[in-house]
């Protein structure tokens, strides 16, 4: 391919990213739980002006160090809080994430080779749902990337100035998630290194200055945390987050098979061309394979394993991983197309992918019927997806292996441009609580609001006001007190209410999957949403 005419492409790949991951961004509310946490979060860093304890609903929250904080208060100081300030530092930090990416494929495979990668990184959903969430994977990911990219782009070996850029990229990693940002790339380039064949020390100087660099980073924050909470507290923190959550299980708790679906989802519609090039890299050595195949391959799959064994899981832990993942299956492409006569095998299997998942995306759609436009979505998808895999037959049939990933690229880019600018917007109106909020303040602004039986993080960064969380058990009893009162309930827990308790509240509206209750002595004030009168 023409140097020019792939820089061009290049182009155009980011942009189609940026399009994937900012378009509607601020008509999407925030998701609950985590999301509306870390945004609520930096609305109180912001207005307490601390920059040290974070707080949450005016309690410490210490679960992840401040870095995202850092980076939403200033947005949110300059535009306001709002659900695309807050998302913007993930949506940047994957587009820095995918130019990394680029970059690597473009010293190991070529100027297509970069095309190939980044286009491929995009379409993973992995990639896209955390770069479109305003939590901590995609800011995790990016250090971690770019420590990555630092030893792929060293075929000299390292000097003592990349050791130093490699520290602090771990200490700004662990600003932003904690001890696993410093875990997690010296696992991938010990498994990577090991797999290539590479050596594995990096002398003492280098070693030493990428120490050095690492505290630098994290001591102004980590010395004024100790301070304000002591050397036990920041003791019993690390112990709490990090090593019961992984030894333990504190929260998460899956089976250790948990991310076989997981990695089949997420790396979707590539996820024959993974598998197929990780078994090859393997296979075939680093020998006949070159170094990069091996490399991602040991380090991908030491992940995968580390993740796996800890009891804690959550899909968005192999986030990370992601990039090791583009650059495999880029490399199985470029493999492929570059020999004199191309297999057609993983082409028919990408096709037959392509095919399945065409048939199943409108069935799958009919079980949602309360979300809008799920049906459009699901019968335009299918029909994308079947299209795509009409093609990539065509190209396995002519034995062009670059049809068939183009075909899988351009379905994966269409459909993941359906869903955000058509699906997440008509999702919101049933799987967010800003419409509970706005009914709230349109109708009673100056009441005090309860969430019984469930945790709504959204509630108060939407209300900006204190909710009061009371179990179900307990309702009674808070019914007992005087005061004004409004209830928000989810429809199983109104249905499983003793009738002597049912009888003492009426429903006044309806927002989403939620209900607005209040004291059935206690006159609604006849809110309004979505054009239809809160009944009582």
């Amino acid at each position: 391919m023409d140097e020019r005419l792939a820089q061009r492409l290049f182009v155009g790949v980011v942009l189609l990213a940026a399009a994937i991951l900012l378009l509607r961004t601020g008509d999407v509310p925030l998701i609950d739980p985590d999301e509306p946490r870390v945004a609520r979060t930096s609305v109180e860093m912001l207005r307490s002006g601390d920059p040290v304890v974070p707080l949450f609903d005016g309690q410490p929250r210490l679960v992840k160090p401040p870095l995202v904080h850092w980076l939403q208060v200033p947005l949110y100081a300059t535009f306001g809080a709002r659900e695309w300030t807050a998302r913007l530092p993930a949506a940047l930090a994957t587009l820095i994430s995918l130019w990394l990416v680029g970059a690597v494929a473009r010293r190991r495979f070529g100027d297509e080779g970069a095309v190939w990668a980044a286009a491929i990184f995009i379409c993973f959903p992995l990639v896209v749902v955390p770069g479109r969430v305003g939590t901590y994977d995609a800011l995790l990911s990016v250090h971690i990337t770019a420590a990555v990219a630092l030893d792929l782009l060293a075929p000299d070996g390292w000097s003592a100035r990349r050791g130093g850029a490699f520290g602090a990229l771990l200490g700004l990693g662990f600003l932003v998630k904690g001890p696993v940002a410093l875990l997690l790339p010296l696992l991938i380039l010990l498994a990577g290194r090991t797999a290539a064949g590479l050596s594995l020390v990096p002398g003492w100087r280098v070693a030493a200055t990428a120490a050095g660099a690492c505290l630098a980073v994290i001591a102004p924050w980590g010395l004024a945390l100790i301070g304000r909470i002591g050397i036990d507290g920041v003791t019993e923190l690390l112990r709490r987050e990090a090593l019961d959550r992984y030894v333990s299980g504190t929260d998460h708790v899956k089976p250790l098979w948990f991310y076989v679906p997981v990695l089949l989802v997420g790396a979707f519609p590539f996820v024959v061309p993974l598998l197929t090039g990780t078994l090859r890299a393997f296979w075939l050595g680093r020998k006949q394979a070159g170094p990069t195949a091996p490399y991602c391959a040991g380090a991908l799959v030491a992940g995968i394993l580390f993740f796996s064994l800890g009891q804690g899981k959550l899909p968005n832990y192999l986030v990370p991983l992601m990039p090791l993942a583009a650059w495999l299956t880029t490399w199985e492409l470029a493999r492929d197309a570059g020999r004199e006569k191309p297999g057609a095998l993983v082409s028919t299997l990408l096709a037959a992918s392509l095919a399945a998942f065409g048939v199943i995306l409108p069935l799958a759609a009919r079980r949602y019927p309360e979300v809008p436009h799920v049906e459009l979505v699901g019968w335009l998808g299918g029909g994308l997806w079947i299209a795509a895999a009409l093609v990539a037959l065509l190209g396995a049939m002519r034995l062009r292996p670059r049809l068939a990933y183009g075909a899988a690229v351009g379905a994966a880019a269409g459909f993941l441009l359906l869903l955000t600018t058509v699906l997440l917007p008509g999702m919101s109106t049933v799987r967010s609580s800003r419409g509970v909020a706005l009914e709230i303040e349109a109708s009673y602004p100056q009441v005090p609001v309860a969430v019984v039986d469930m945790k709504v993080p959204s509630l108060l960064f939407y209300l900006d006001r204190p909710v009061e969380e009371v179990d179900l058990r307990d309702l009674p009893a808070r019914l007992d007190r005087s005061g004004d009162l409004v209830l928000v309930f989810d429809p199983d827990d109104l249905e499983r209410l003793e009738p002597e308790v049912r009888e003492r509240i009426i429903e006044v509206a309806a927002a989403g999957k939620y209900r607005i209750c209040r004291r059935a002595g206690e006159a609604p004030a006849g809110g309004v949403l979505d054009g239809k009168q809160g009944s009582g």
